[in-house]
């Protein structure tokens, strides 16, 4: 969701620079593989793509979110293999070693999204619903509750602000 939600930023544009990418890479283990500027205006387009799913997830449309994360995923050349490397144990590369950084990453978003629908679990997606946030997220909660990205965040400002609007009044 890390992707998506550098779009949905209050702030402007969270993938404004290639720096922006490669730390995003940096943190998914895409360590080593270094991005180009190509990679940059890809990564905007891949975001807006996955972007369109997650609101196909949150409408119910699961057909629509099927047939966009599969042309996102051939597209990207994605290639499920298990590897164990640099000291990591078995764990999943889901692109082609020499695939660009943006295909990676976008391979590797795509099949989060994959996972969940497969698993029926597309209804977990969902986005924050306070006024001041756009942030996507995966609901993990028992009984399909969460509200916010983040409970500490904008659960607890709204929380604040609405005790104090009863106070006032």
């Amino acid at each position: 969701m890390e992707l998506i939600n550098t779009g949905r930023s209050a702030g402007g544009d969270g993938l404004g620079t290639l720096a922006d990418l490669q730390g995003m890479a940096d943190r998914y283990a895409f360590a080593g593989i270094r991005g180009k500027v190509a990679d940059l205006a890809r990564a905007r387009e891949y975001r807006t793509r996955l972007d369109s799913i997650v609101m196909a997830c949150e409408a119910g449309a699961e057909a629509a979110a099927i047939e966009q994360i599969n042309a996102l995923l051939s597209e990207a050349g994605a290639s499920p293999q298990i590897a164990a490397h640099d000291g990591r144990g078995p764990h999943l590369h889901v692109s082609r070693p020499t695939a660009p950084l943006a295909d990676r990453i976008a391979a590797h978003f795509a099949m989060g999204l994959a996972w969940l629908v497969v698993a029926g679990e597309a209804g977990r997606i969902r986005s924050c619903e306070s006024p001041s946030c756009r942030a996507v997220f995966v609901d993990f909660s028992r009984n399909r509750s969460r509200r916010y990205c983040d409970s500490r965040t904008c659960g607890n400002r709204l929380h604040v602000a609405a005790y104090r609007a009863r106070k006032h009044a």
